[in-house]
């Protein structure tokens, strides 16, 4: 779950629907700045399938009585969020190996510095599902190929962050308001950014404007999202709170 934490409410996203409006945003990825194009479906799919193994967890939100609010992706009890990313990269490569391959760095970059047991454990399995993929792919020991994939992480990295922007940030914040993450811009950068981040800014409530464009176009997204009392969350008890909670769908465009 991605959480948002207002005066008297959370905003609540779920994790799969941010990933899906990543794969909207690689989709429409310009084809002169993609690499590799007999591939693009096979990334799009990673890209907008890399959260799946949260579906189940997220419709099932955990309260976090240390913080006083829901868990969020960043706080989660490791064991199960390890065990949930997992199963997403498992049922991945259930739809495509290279798909998979993606999804399995992605989140091994996340934690390959982690002291955790479960981590290093976690780690361990993903280097051991890489080697067979890399193997069964014919990738290993194709340094134009290997360049490759590192190409197509950072799109996946790169449409992550940016779906995330609009999901951390209040519509139309000031860039000094920011979500310390992204004040800095997208940490991913390009050839076709002379190396430098990309720099998203909200021109208004629903309109994010890009210091360089990756996109071939215009590009309109529709954010679920759920603004759950706290109120309600005190009486009921989160699950209940968020249950009854009508969805609310948030328009941005990319310019």
């Amino acid at each position: 779950m991605i959480i948002r934490k207002r005066e008297d409410s959370f905003i609540m996203i779920e994790q799969h629907d941010h990933a899906k409006i990543s794969g909207i945003i690689a989709q429409h990825w310009k084809n002169d700045y993609f690499f590799g194009m007999d591939w693009k479906d096979e990334v799009v799919l990673a890209i907008r399938e890399h959260d799946r193994g949260w579906i189940e967890a997220d419709s099932d939100p955990l309260w976090n009585t240390r913080q006083d609010k829901p868990y969020s992706f960043t706080d989660y009890p490791i064991v199960s969020k390890l065990a949930f990313y997992k199963k997403g990269i498992d049922e991945v490569e259930i739809k495509s190996k290279y798909a998979s391959l993606l999804c399995s760095l992605h989140f091994i970059s996340f934690l390959q510095n982690d002291g955790h047991f479960a981590a290093k454990q976690f780690v361990a399995d993903e280097r051991n599902r890489l080697r067979r993929l890399f193997k069964e792919l014919g990738i290993q020991g194709n340094k134009e190929m290997e360049t490759l994939v590192m190409d197509h992480l950072k799109i996946l990295k790169f449409c992550d962050n940016l779906s995330l922007y609009i999901c951390l940030n209040e519509p139309g914040v000031e860039k000094v308001n920011e979500h310390p993450f992204f004040r800095n811009g997208i940490p991913e950068a390009f050839p076709f950014t002379d190396d430098q981040p990309i720099h998203a800014h909200w021109m208004d409530l629903e309109t994010v404007s890009l210091s360089v464009s990756p996109l071939s176009k215009e590009v309109s997204v529709y954010l679920p999202f759920k603004e759950v009392k706290i109120e309600e969350i005190m009486s009921n008890g989160l699950l209940k709170a968020y249950s009854e909670t009508p969805e609310s769908t948030r328009e941005v465009k990319f310019k």
